[in-house]
C-alpha cells in the first residue's frame, strides 16, 4: 500500500548541505497519491493546485501561492516549525491526513522540534463533511494527537476569535529549555488580556 523513495535534496538552510527527502506512494481506492518531504520552492512553482484546495484561500491559485509564503506567530522560538494539513474533497476518507503527517514528521531530528498546528473553523470545510465545527475540532485533536500532539490554550488571536478554533503542538522530547520556555510564554502572550 505504501512505497517510498529515499533522495538528497538540496537544503536552502546552507550552502553545500543537503537533507533527505522522501517520496511516498499511497494507493487509495480514489488512485495512488504521490508525497514527497523537503520540496523545493522551485518543485511547488511546478505544481498545480487540486481546484478541491480551498481552505486557507478559497482559490486554488491563491492557495498555491500560500504555500510559497508560509510563516507563522511562532518565529523567534527556536526549533519551531508549523504544520498545516489540507485533503481535497475527493482523497477524503482515505487516509491522506495521516499519511500527510506521517511524511512531514519523518525526519531525524524530529524530537529536537517544536511543531505547531493552527486550526481555524473559518478555514474549515466542516458543512461538505455533514458535521459541526466543534465536531470537525475534535477530528482536528484526535489526528493530530495520533502523532504525538497535545492541544493547548494560547491568547493567540485567530485561535481566540472561535470556540472551536484549536491549537495542537509537538514539543520533542529533546526541544532545548529555552525553546521550550519561549514556547509556554508565547501561549500566552497578549496585549489584550489583563496580568498576561
Amino acid at each position: 500500500m505504501l512505497k517510498e523513495i529515499t533522495y538528497r535534496a538540496n537544503n536552502p538552510e546552507g550552502p553545500g548541505s543537503a537533507r533527505i527527502s522522501r517520496v511516498k506512494t499511497y494507493k487509495t481506492a480514489a488512485g495512488p497519491l504521490f508525497l514527497q518531504s523537503c520540496c523545493s520552492p522551485e518543485l511547488v512553482e511546478g505544481l498545480q493546485a487540486d481546484e478541491g484546495l480551498r481552505a486557507f484561500a478559497r482559490l486554488p491559485e491563491r492557495e498555491h501561492q500560500l504555500l510559497l509564503a508560509l510563516a507563522g506567530w511562532w518565529q523567534g522560538i527556536g526549533n519551531a516549525y508549523e504544520v498545516a494539513v489540507e485533503v481535497s474533497p475527493p482523497w477524503r476518507k482515505l487516509g491522506a491526513a495521516h499519511q500527510l503527517l506521517s511524511l512531514a514528521l519523518d525526519f531525524e531530528s524530529v524530537e529536537e522540534h517544536l511543531i505547531v498546528g493552527l486550526g481555524l473553523s473559518w478555514h474549515w470545510d466542516y458543512a461538505g463533511l455533514g458535521m459541526s465545527r466543534f465536531h470537525y475540532h475534535e477530528l482536528i485533536a484526535r489526528l493530530f494527537a495520533a502523532h504525538g500532539f497535545a492541544e493547548y490554550l494560547t491568547s493567540e488571536p485567530n485561535i481566540r476569535m472561535d470556540p472551536a478554533n484549536i491549537l495542537v503542538a509537538r514539543l520533542g522530547r529533546c526541544l532545548g529549555e529555552e525553546s521550550m520556555n519561549r514556547f509556554f510564554k508565547r501561549l500566552l502572550q497578549s496585549e489584550t488580556l489583563p496580568g498576561l
